[in-house]
């Protein structure tokens, strides 16, 4: 059975080589997407590859679906099967940004900002959006980014950073002025009513109440009843990383202030 096997398999291969045409002698690789940046930017993810450089079962695996559809499966299996023994190696590297310039900067810029939209990578960079929704697209595919959502607001982590769930949620909360000014007030007036946060912060009781709630919902305020009038103060963990966040704030805006100066 063995022997019939494998002269079946050769039989197949010798078959696809004499329909062979020099006018396939490169394969295309193309990217998933089909927003390719325009904005020349180079990259990395589209090449020619010379056939004779493809390892045998992947050529075997791409005429297989040219000239004999049927065998696609169990082919493809096969090829799979062979792929084993690197998963160790493939895990290893989705850990690396890519060689990419354009991408590793984004990456880059990502580890320094948690929580950076692509509006704000963009203008950072100063590229396209396209070309930054391309790249994340790769960074997220490789398991080195991760989006959080709040409303319509999206923000983007990396997945070296040492932050945890209320972290980055803070993060993303931070972004709207509303919340960040309720944050604060939280701060300094724990246990603070609706109607006192709605007039402190000029906003509505109907406004406090739709953000409390999203400050809930994500672990970083609780409300308590009296009556008919509701009180809000900063969960135990909310109010630890609120702290630690304005410190890191304030640490970077002292340094903004010593630079000049010290220049």
């Amino acid at each position: 059975m063995h022997h019939r096997n494998t002269a079946a398999v050769f039989v197949l291969v010798l078959t696809l080589l004499l329909v062979w045409s020099p006018a396939a002698a490169k394969i295309v690789v193309e990217p998933g997407p089909s927003e390719i940046p325009t904005d020349g930017i180079n990259i990395d993810d589209e090449e020619l590859v010379p056939i004779w450089t493809v390892p045998p079962m992947r050529l075997l695996t791409y005429y297989t679906l040219i000239y004999c559809p049927a065998l696609a499966v169990p082919v493809g299996l096969l090829y799979s099967f062979s792929t084993l023994a690197f998963l160790g190696y493939r895990r290893a590297s989705r850990q690396r940004p890519s060689e990419n310039t354009t991408r590793r900067q984004i990456f880059a810029c990502i580890r320094e900002n948690p929580g950076i939209s692509i509006p704000e990578i963009a203008a950072a960079m100063d590229v396209s959006r396209t070309t930054v929704n391309y790249h994340l697209f790769r960074l997220q595919r490789r398991n080195l980014v991760h989006r959080n959502i709040q409303g319509n607001t999206f923000g983007y982590f990396a997945y070296t950073d040492d932050l945890d769930a209320t972290e980055e949620h803070l993060l993303m909360h931070l972004k709207n002025r509303t919340k960040k000014d309720l944050l604060a007030l939280l701060l300094e007036a724990p246990g603070i009513s609706q109607s006192d946060a709605a007039e402190a912060i000029e906003v509505s009781r109907a406004t406090v109440s739709w953000h409390m709630k999203r400050l809930i919902r994500d672990g970083l305020v609780e409300a308590r009843r009296e009556g008919r009038t509701v009180h809000y103060r900063l969960t135990d963990e909310g109010g630890e990383v609120l702290e630690k966040e304005m410190e890191n704030v304030g640490a970077e805006e002292e340094m903004g202030d010593a630079g000049p100066a010290a220049a």
